[in-house]
Formats: structure tokens, C-alpha cells, sequence
């Protein structure tokens, strides 16, 4: 599965560069690989951010407690890791992960349209 992935892919950079070429224009590509994405997202600027949007009182509350304090632990076959504490990332396998990922990332191409970046998004 991976290696289909990686040929949609490398079909679509082909393509972009292709197009990119044939316009005789100076162009910078850039690709976002958002697949550990969850993993890196800082608390301190969720919550500035859900802060931002209005999002305070109570309901902020409950999200910080919800983010913070979380362990990790891994499993590969009988043997366990280290617990470890997470101070980043949003919880993947909840209804509100995805969501405040979402939340976390809204301004990014408004950020890069604001510097010319022409935004092309492709999901597979």
C-alpha cells in the first residue's frame, strides 16, 4: 500500500514540475507531508489558538485538562516501554483530536497566500 501511495504521489510532483517548465516561470514547490502531523502540535499554541477563535472559560478548561497529563507507553509484542509524558500532539484515536489538529493548522494558508504562496492542495 505504501509503495501506491508513494506513485499517486510522485505522479502529482511530476506533474507540477512538468507544468512548472513548460510556463518558463520561476516557481518554488513546496510539499507538507501532514502524516505525523498529530504527533508535533504544541499545547501552549493550541490553546492560544482556540483562545483566539473565541473558545475560553469552561470549555478551554476542559481541553487543557484533557491535553495535559497524558503518558505513552509502547507495546511490541511482551515488552513495554518507558512511560513517557506527552507535552505535544493531539489524541488521534478522539473525536476532538482531528478537530483541534484542524483548528491548530486553519491559518496556514491564509499565511502563505498572504506572501504569494500560490496554494495547491492534494489529498490521497
Amino acid at each position: 500500500m505504501q509503495s501506491a501511495w508513494f506513485l499517486e504521489k510522485s505522479v502529482y510532483c511530476f506533474n507540477d514540475w512538468t507544468l512548472t517548465v513548460l510556463s518558463k516561470e520561476q516557481h518554488v514547490i513546496v510539499y507538507i507531508d501532514f502524516r505525523k502531523a498529530f504527533d508535533v502540535v504544541s499545547h501552549p499554541k493550541l490553546f492560544a489558538r482556540l483562545n483566539s477563535y473565541g473558545i475560553g472559560g469552561t470549555v478551554l478548561t476542559w481541553l487543557k485538562h484533557f491535553f495535559s497529563g497524558r503518558m505513552h507507553q509502547t507495546r511490541v509484542e511482551n515488552v513495554l516501554s518507558n512511560i513517557v509524558m506527552l507535552y505535544s500532539g493531539v489524541v488521534q484515536g478522539s473525536g476532538i483530536g482531528p478537530l483541534t489538529f484542524l483548528v491548530y493548522i486553519n491559518e496556514l494558508i491564509d499565511v502563505l497566500e498572504r506572501h504569494n504562496v500560490k496554494v495547491k492542495l492534494k489529498c490521497i
